[in-house]
């Protein structure tokens, strides 16, 4: 009842307000203050929005998988070196080979790993987190299959081309 007497005597007024929406929001319209606040969150959002989806992308691999840009490295690195080196043979799959210096290279899998070494000494590490490491020798090359510690499997011929050029 008391409510009732005080809105009938104008004591108690209703204003309309949108809170949630916007702190500065009123019937006028739209103003260039709730214009630039919206905007802010809208910024907000979308550059959370990509850190978020950028840490579920790197984090969602599989971890005993490689990763694209080491298969690729190791590829390049291992293209640059055959490249001016000769004899290229393979042992019980073990890739050998002379460098320009006359020096002989050894590419190989130890353990979970694959390494580099020359004259059977010395441990450089090429790549890692893997299962298998085979050889095969072919008429254009030698073809390489890797696969990793997933299961994923990874393959690639190096050719000669000093071959190519008689």
């Amino acid at each position: 009842m008391l409510i009732i007497k005080l809105v009938y005597h104008g004591k108690i007024q209703h204003i309309k307000t949108n809170r949630f929406a916007s702190p500065f929001h009123n019937e006028k319209g739209f103003t260039l203050l709730n214009l630039l606040y919206s905007f802010v969150i809208y910024a907000l959002i979308i550059s959370s929005l990509t850190m978020i989806l950028t840490f579920l992308v790197t984090n969602s691999q599989y971890s005993k998988d490689l990763k694209p840009y080491e298969w690729e490295l190791f590829i390049i690195q291992l293209h640059q070196e055959m490249k001016n080196s000769v004899n290229w043979t393979v042992n019980n799959n073990e890739l050998l080979f002379e460098n320009k210096q006359g020096q002989l290279i050894s590419i190989s899998k130890y353990n979970q790993l694959i390494r580099r070494q020359v004259y059977g000494m010395g441990h450089e590490i090429l790549l890692m987190k893997i299962g298998t490491l085979n050889f095969e020798q072919q008429q254009e090359g030698i073809k390489m299959t890797v696969s990793s510690q997933a299961g994923k499997e990874y393959t690639h011929t190096f050719r000669s081309y000093k071959d190519l050029s008689r």
